[in-house]
């Protein structure tokens, strides 16, 4: 019991100390969580809508991109005669996002920024922020998922996949969420002193 103490006296005085660090540190943890939860959902999910629907024998295959040696769709899933393609894969692919980033919001506006802004307007900003880095990384998925898919067991491919969109929330999602999360002024002052840590 005084070590677990001791251990939160100390994280808070780190993160009074450095309070980007550990926000970045939250951060992290809970976007393992979640990308855990997003390697799940898309371990049985694809499986579940290719067996019971007849989506997977319809391509689904969305915003056309011609530019210089590129020639793709941002959302591209032809029909492959597996759980891995068509319309089956992308509404299972939605279906994560939508749960996954469910659970994501509360976690990151309440536990990683402490903010108490206006919960409708981040949420508007949220799913804005979402759908355009969605987009911007399905387009660069279109360009080495196929190639992918030849080389790589479905299992894998899962994983993979999680990983990218795991290092994209690292990467890019953070400084939006800054943005989007203001800090509580009222929380970060709440955090004691290196003093009243020692005097405690």
């Amino acid at each position: 019991m005084e070590s677990s103490s001791a251990m939160g006296r100390w994280w808070q005085g780190f993160a009074q100390e450095r309070p980007l660090i550990a926000e970045m540190a939250k951060f992290s943890g809970l976007s393992f969580l979640v990308a855990a939860l997003q390697y799940l959902l898309l371990t049985f999910l694809p499986v579940l809508l290719f067996t019971t629907t007849s989506w997977g024998d319809v391509p689904a295959q969305f915003l056309h991109v011609t530019w210089g040696p590129f020639d793709t769709y941002v959302f591209d899933y032809p029909v492959t005669g597996d759980a891995l393609g068509g319309l089956s894969y992308f509404v299972a692919f939605v279906l994560m996002l939508v749960i996954s980033q469910g659970v994501n919001f509360p976690l990151q506006r309440n536990i990683v920024f402490r903010s108490k802004g206006n919960v409708w307007f981040q949420l508007a900003w949220y799913a804005v922020a979402l759908v355009l880095i969605t987009i911007a990384c399905s387009f660069l998925m279109s360009l080495y998922v196929p190639w992918l898919k030849e080389l790589v067991d479905p299992a894998l491919y899962n994983v993979l996949v999680t990983v990218v969109n795991g290092g994209v929330q690292l990467v890019i999602y953070f400084p939006v969420f800054k943005i989007i999360f203001p800090a509580d002024k009222q929380s970060a002052e709440s955090v004691p002193s290196e003093d009243e840590l020692v005097a405690a």
